[in-house]
């Protein structure tokens, strides 16, 4: 916008005045502007609602299968000759246990060679021409090869040796599996040239012999293993054999681990409170009348306290009564409250009460807990204890049924609570959108997005306004500056008289 001197022949302020006329032409884009920061509030609450939301589905998600849910522990009857821990879902109860044998590692057939001290790395050239035998097959050395030639060439001789260089020592070591002739043992002999710089000579350097190694035979449940090392594995268990008990089998068992399951349980609870509290502070937040999102101008007018407790008047309320998150509220009570039904339910345990979960305890206050679940740990703990298969199956069960409703009373918590999170996150990141997500295509987004081109028109046709306000007031400015100069003319022209 270019300089505009105005007021000159009528003294008006005319910046001023055009200000005030524009103030109620932008009335409709002020509007526009307040609107579009209620539906960013709205969308960022429902975001805030997804999120947590998505949190408490990762944690269903966690118990919503056997597999993750069914966690026990171990106990040797003798941990000196065997111990053992589960590693996956045992299915047996107890397992008897002999050990046969125990692994025992081979023992290479070795050699260790004084390398020069000169040589300080394997990347160095010997500096020496020479040729050296291992079982018969010839390595023929250049001066300019270094070590790590050396060694390459040894492990590709087909000696059955291989060679590595530790503490300034070419060690020649015999390969694994390797029988090395009759008497398990390796020669080094130098056939020509001088070897020295290796430590190599015309004598013979003789390996020690190699001592075999063993695997170990043990045998679970009837079923005879034989295993590398001295480790066993079996029906999601581990065994760690330490001593041979032929004749005399010992008993590992297998119970719930009950801490685990129990905190599993827990960490379900506290998201689920969690969850349905935010859900409940936010469809229940009060609305307070008069209180509008703040322009920038407005907001410079005030102080930094007064601005931040007036804005946060207005965004209260942004979801109160929400239909959307209020019917998932009501289904994630139904989630949890109804009983379970099926092929193979205890009915004695098929619901939270019966294992230890129920509302608050009585009083003057649990009306105002709105839903939240509160753990009776003793009684849970016994539970899965006792009844542990029960228990899980209250979380996991799972329903093959073609019918909804059957389905649906057949399914455990945890598959019924994470369908209907599915469904609401669905719904909200429909409308709203979510912040873990690039892509944008929800209803408050598109409105956000359409308020955007508003503005932008009415900013376009306010310009136009405003510059046809300037033009009037400088019409009005020449006109009086040319009546002003007319009278004085005439003036002029009656003094001359």
């Amino acid at each position: 916008m270019g300089i505009r001197i105005t007021g000159m022949a009528s003294g008006f302020d005319t910046e001023k005045m055009v200000k005030d006329l524009m103030k109620t032409q932008r009335e409709p884009v002020n509007r526009l502007i307040r609107q579009k920061s209620l539906t960013e509030w709205k969308r960022d609450a429902y975001r805030d609602i997804n999120a947590v939301m998505a949190d408490l589905q990762n944690t269903v998600n966690s118990i919503r299968y056997t597999a993750n849910f069914n966690k026990k522990i171990a106990s040797s009857e003798n941990d000196a000759i065997v111990s053992a821990k589960a590693t996956g879902s045992p299915k047996s109860a107890s397992y008897a246990i002999e050990v046969k044998q125990l692994a025992k590692a081979e023992m290479p057939a070795a050699v260790s060679l004084s390398v020069d001290s000169a040589i300080t790395s394997s990347g160095q050239a010997i500096g020496s021409a020479f040729s050296f035998s291992i079982e018969g097959k010839t390595i023929n050395v250049a001066a300019t090869d270094t070590i790590d030639n050396v060694i390459q060439q040894i492990k590709g001789s087909g000696a059955g040796v291989e060679a590595q260089f530790i503490d300034n020592k070419l060690v020649i070591k015999s390969v694994s599996g390797n029988n090395l002739g009759g008497d398990n043992e390796f020669a080094v002999q130098v056939t020509a040239g001088d070897g020295s710089k290796l430590g190599m000579g015309s004598t013979p350097i003789t390996s020690g012999k190699r001592i075999e190694g063993q695997s170990a035979i043990v045998v679970i449940n009837g079923v005879e293993q034989t295993v590398t090392g001295n480790t066993a594995k079996f029906d999601g268990m581990e065994f760690t054999i330490k001593q041979t008990n032929v004749g005399n089998p010992l008993l590992v068992s297998t119970k719930e681990d009950v801490d685990s399951i129990f905190n599993s349980i827990k960490g379900f609870v506290d998201k689920y409170n969690a969850a349905i509290e935010v859900i409940n502070k936010k469809i229940s937040e009060p609305k307070y009348k008069g209180y509008q999102p703040l322009l920038d101008e407005e907001k410079e007018a005030l102080d930094d306290k007064t601005a931040e407790k007036m804005e946060k008047m207005a965004k209260s309320g942004m979801l109160l009564r929400d239909p959307i998150l209020t019917s998932a509220l009501n289904e994630m009570r139904r989630s949890v409250s109804m009983p379970l039904s099926g092929t193979g339910v205890n009915s004695a345990f098929d619901t939270l009460s019966e294992i230890g979960i129920g509302g608050p305890p009585a009083g003057k206050n649990a009306y105002q807990e709105n839903g939240k679940l509160y753990i009776n740990e003793e009684k849970l703990r016994d539970a899965i204890n006792n009844h542990g298969d029960d228990v899980i199956k209250l979380f996991t069960n799972y329903s093959s049924s073609s019918d909804s409703a059957t389905k649906y009373k057949e399914s455990g918590i945890s598959e019924r609570l994470f369908g209907n999170l599915t469904k609401v996150i669905k719904e909200v990141t429909k409308e709203a959108g979510s912040s873990s997500t690039a892509y944008d295509d929800s209803y408050l987004t598109r409105k956000i997005a359409r308020t955007d081109e508003d503005i932008e028109q009415w900013e376009d046709r306010l310009k136009v306004i405003e510059d046809r306000y300037y033009k009037q007031f400088s019409a009005m400015e020449k006109a009086m500056s040319k009546s002003q100069s007319q009278g004085s003319w005439f003036a002029q022209m009656l003094g001359q008289r």
